[in-house]
């Protein structure tokens, strides 16, 4: 029970969320697959994804919960917010496509039932540091409360010192529209402000051009997240060494990030990776965040005491699975995927996942594969060379490990299925979710009919009807296979 002294908070952020509402969007890092993958890789034993419990704190209108539900039909899976709203929403699409193992509440985080029971997964995404910190002070014993014995937690915040620079401007934008109580006029005044200071001119010094690029980022920003996230109040970042304070008061302990290859220290000189190989493990992370100046985490939290070491073991690699990386596509598109330094395990890797994407692959498949490519150095066991060219490859995020691979299809059958979050996406929202959680930007209207209609019923001479001109005459046929090789080039197709 809410004591009324201590609703004015939630009833300022409510209206907030009333007023402007948090439009979700998946966020592929949270997956509880990858969570799995890398509990696996520092020597813990999860639960499988495909039959699991997770909790979404906070979970908006469930876009970034729902396609995961709709991918483990044998999972189950709770999410909550406090903003009724967005739990409608939630509950529409849910509802839309017929998920049966997924249910979402209204609910204040500090009011969360104990009967709820235990999680193997919990999410906790755009919470810690955009509620009042007599909320914020509920989240970690939450977590710790509801969180199986060896159940990993995401919980994701902003992060100092790299927020220190996101402070000036955020105190720029509070203090421009101090005296506005509208939020949507609030949003106008804001803009106009980051469009007159994010004006190219000269640049005088190097906090100058800083301060520029952070503001052109702002000016892309939906309402929704420049009022939820850069106006928020209140928006708290936090130093690492004060995060994991908390989780040890809670008997919680850091895992690792989200994203485990900024770990590794990309791009910092001998020097200062000499000095920080002398430190524990813990130390070192806020180093990193003192050297990347960073701004934003995504860490991952388990009970004190679960491991003793918190070391990736490549022998733990055998029963995953790989695919490409955006960042690997990304690469592989403007032409720099190759790069001639690489070792030739690594290029024949690359080279691989390039090639059978969006499949993903058997690590002991790839093993097979690699060999074949190339030979070892001298006195290197063909199975360490690839081991180290995979780790090499995950270490640098351009390669993607699963527990459980998502059931993409690389090319359409004569009935093709389109992954059923996307197609309902593809009428009622103005981006789509893929197999592998990503957010697809799909705006031509012709693509989204398409893929509004691939529920594996329909043939492709149904399809052509359906479609009308936009597949008509002799080309149709031709047009409707482009189609479909770009909806399975983005990981949209199912089997």
């Amino acid at each position: 029970m809410i004591e009324s002294t201590d609703r004015a908070p939630v009833d300022t952020l409510l209206g907030a969320y009333e007023e402007v509402p948090y439009v979700g969007r998946p966020n592929r890092i949270s997956h509880p697959d990858r969570l799995a993958t890398i509990a696996t890789l520092l020597g813990m034993n999860p639960a499988s994804p495909a039959s699991c419990r997770v909790l979404e704190v906070a979970c908006g209108d469930g876009a970034n919960l729902i396609p995961v539900a709709a991918s483990l039909p044998d999972s189950r899976f709770i999410g909550f917010d406090f903003a009724p709203s967005g739990i409608a929403r939630a509950q529409r699409m849910a509802t839309g496509l017929g998920l049966t193992n997924i249910e979402f509440h209204t609910l204040d985080l500090r009011a969360f039932p104990a009967n709820f029971g235990q999680f193997d997964y919990i999410i906790a995404h755009g919470v810690y540091s955009w509620v009042p910190v007599t909320i914020r002070e509920h989240l970690l014993p939450l977590v710790a409360r509801h969180l199986a014995p060896n159940g990993i937690a995401f919980v994701s915040y902003n992060a100092l010192p790299g927020c220190h620079i996101r402070r000036a401007l955020w105190e720029m934008l509070k203090y421009h529209t101090r005296d506005v109580t509208d939020l949507r006029a609030k949003l106008i005044a804001a803009r106009s402000l980051i469009s007159l200071l994010s004006d190219p001119a000269s640049t005088h010094s190097e906090s100058d051009a800083l301060l520029r690029q952070e503001l052109q980022r702002m000016g892309t920003l939906s309402d929704s997240a420049l009022a939820h996230d850069d106006l928020s109040e209140p928006n708290d970042p936090v130093y690492f060494h004060a995060f994991v304070a908390e989780l040890e008061r809670n008997h919680l302990t850091f895992l690792a990030e989200a994203e485990l290859h900024t770990m590794v220290g990309l791009g910092i000189t001998p020097r200062v990776r000499q000095a920080l190989g002398s430190m524990d493990r813990l130390a070192r992370e806020q180093y990193l965040d003192f050297v990347h100046f960073r701004r934003f985490r995504q860490s991952l939290v388990c009970h004190a005491g679960v491991l003793s070491r918190f070391v990736v073991d490549p022998a733990r690699l055998k029963p995953l699975h790989a695919s490409a990386s955006a960042g690997l596509l990304g690469l592989a598109k403007d032409g720099s995927a190759r790069v001639p330094d690489d070792d030739a395990h690594v290029r024949a890797l690359k080279e691989l996942l390039l090639t059978i994407w969006p499949r993903s692959v058997p690590l002991a498949e790839l093993a097979t594969s690699l060999a074949s490519h190339a030979k070892p150095a001298e006195g290197t066991a063909p199975e360490a060379a690839i081991e180290t060219a995979v780790m090499q490859t995950y270490g640098t995020g351009l390669l993607e490990l699963y527990v459980r691979p998502p059931a993409v299809v690389a090319a359409a059958g004569q009935r093709p299925t389109a992954f059923a979050p996307a197609r309902w996406q593809a009428v009622n929202a103005d981006f789509v979710t893929n197999v592998y959680h990503e957010v697809i930007e799909v705006k031509d209207p012709v693509l989204r009919q398409l893929l509004s209609l691939l529920d594996g019923t329909r043939t492709r001479g149904q399809l052509l009807a359906e479609t009308g001109a936009a597949f008509g005459g002799s080309n149709g046929p031709g047009l409707l296979q482009k189609a479909l090789d770009q909806l399975a080039r983005a990981a949209l197709l199912v089997a």
